[in-house]
């Protein structure tokens, strides 16, 4: 999304966006989230926290799908991220479902910012 200048650092940002789809038969809840978000400037951060974007999805057979967008922001120009779900079932038992490490990278050669941002 770019880069912005914040008390004498750039602070750089990424939307990324994340699809939930339950392919078994029961009914199953979000219930927590946990990233470990690793910045290239040598900071590793934790965010924990019920369900995401304010929602605690359900995903049944009738609605399987959930998507939904965030944005994270490091104080380097790379970095990446990853972490776990944890679902609910119908008896109450949990279990958690792995987001693979995905990359945070920015253009350097970028000439030309975002509407609103600058380098």
């Amino acid at each position: 999304m770019g880069m912005r200048e914040a008390q004498n650092s750039h602070v750089y940002w990424w939307r990324y966006c994340i699809r939930l789809e339950n392919l078994d038969s029961d009914v199953v809840q979000l219930r927590e989230r946990h990233w470990r978000i690793f910045s290239l400037s040598g900071t590793l951060e934790t965010v924990r926290g019920r369900g995401v974007v304010g929602r605690e999805p359900v995903l049944s057979k009738e609605q399987p799908a959930f998507q939904y967008s965030s944005h994270v922001s490091l104080q380097a120009s790379s970095g990446h991220m990853w972490g776990t779900f944890r679902f609910e079932r119908p008896d109450g038992s949990h279990f958690d479902v792995r987001i693979p490490p995905f990359s945070l990278e920015s253009n350097k050669d970028e000439k030309t910012p975002p509407s609103g941002l600058h380098w």
